[in-house]
């Protein structure tokens, strides 16, 4: 008689290669491989719940949500993992960027002789002693970005999508509050926010390997250039995310849909801005 096999985790009998109780796949000791793999498949899980997610992320705006919403969930990649998944694409297509599109500096300033020289705040004397300390350590943070310059391609790159990751619940609460009227719990609101984010993640990729395969700089067509071509793509994205998840009228859902994006951009421009300055309050103390 063969001897009955059981699951390592809880002990209960397995009749197939997942048990029935606590859902653990059977596996031997983990080797590298395995254990690489089990990442793959648990983080990335490319398999086609990937492929159909990304279909219908890009071209039906709030289904995804819709169909979380509704239980239907196991052919779709689950929101935070789909987010996930394209936010690391994102770290990955950045290096590809040629940096000579957005070098600009953005904290810098000149003398009469064209010779840069460090910002610098300047505040009366009267003021309390303990601004003059932050005065001080800033204006040394800014003497330290002379040899580390911040540039259109560190913000945009680097402080954009942390403060999107940051602003998150922020938004899910502002979308908790315009449509509260549909009782909905404050968790549903972070998945929409989860599926608009992991859009526009994908227009930052697409746009990273558009720079670095179309050789034309900053990618402009006459008055328009590509990175606003994106802009504009992922602004009415959201307009019919938020017309078919939430099912209001044209004009309710435009109304919300310009509070939303005031106030989205009015937030993520603070974040970023403290992020810089915070930044910059770090190399003051380190110097």
């Amino acid at each position: 008689m063969p001897q009955e096999k059981l699951c390592k985790n809880c002990n209960s009998e397995l009749t197939g290669i997942y048990c029935s109780e606590c859902g653990q796949k059977d596996t031997e000791l983990l080797s590298v491989k395995a254990i690489v793999r089990e990442f793959t498949d648990n983080v990335f899980s490319f398999d086609s719940r990937f492929f159909i997610s990304l279909k219908y992320l890009v071209t039906k705006p709030g289904f995804l949500t819709t169909e979380y919403w509704a239980g239907r969930r196991t052919k779709y990649l689950p929101p935070l993992r789909i987010y996930l998944v394209l936010s690391v694409f994102y770290f990955f297509s950045t290096p590809l960027l040629d940096s000579d599109v957005y070098d600009t500096k953005l904290i810098s300033q000149w003398d009469d002789d064209g010779v840069e020289v460090p910002f610098e705040i300047k505040i009366d004397e009267s003021w309390n002693k303990n601004i003059h300390i932050y005065k001080n350590i800033m204006n040394k943070g800014f003497i330290k970005i002379i040899d580390n310059p911040l540039t259109e391609s560190n913000v945009l790159f680097t402080y954009f999508p942390s403060a999107m990751f940051m602003l998150m619940p922020f938004m899910s609460f502002i979308l908790f509050i315009l449509f509260r009227k549909k009782q909905l719990f404050f968790s549903y609101h972070l998945i929409t926010i989860l599926h608009f984010n992991s859009f526009v993640f994908l227009t930052l990729i697409i746009e990273n390997i558009l720079q670095k395969v179309i050789p034309l700089a900053p990618l402009r067509i006459d008055f328009i250039s590509v990175p606003l071509i994106f802009k504009l793509l992922a602004i009415g994205y959201l307009l019919f995310l938020l017309k078919r998840i939430y099912q209001e009228s044209w004009i309710k859902s435009s109304i919300k849909f310009i509070i939303i994006l005031i106030t989205f951009s009015t937030t993520v421009a603070l974040t970023m801005a403290s992020l810089v300055l915070g930044k910059v309050f770090v190399l003051g103390l380190s110097i």
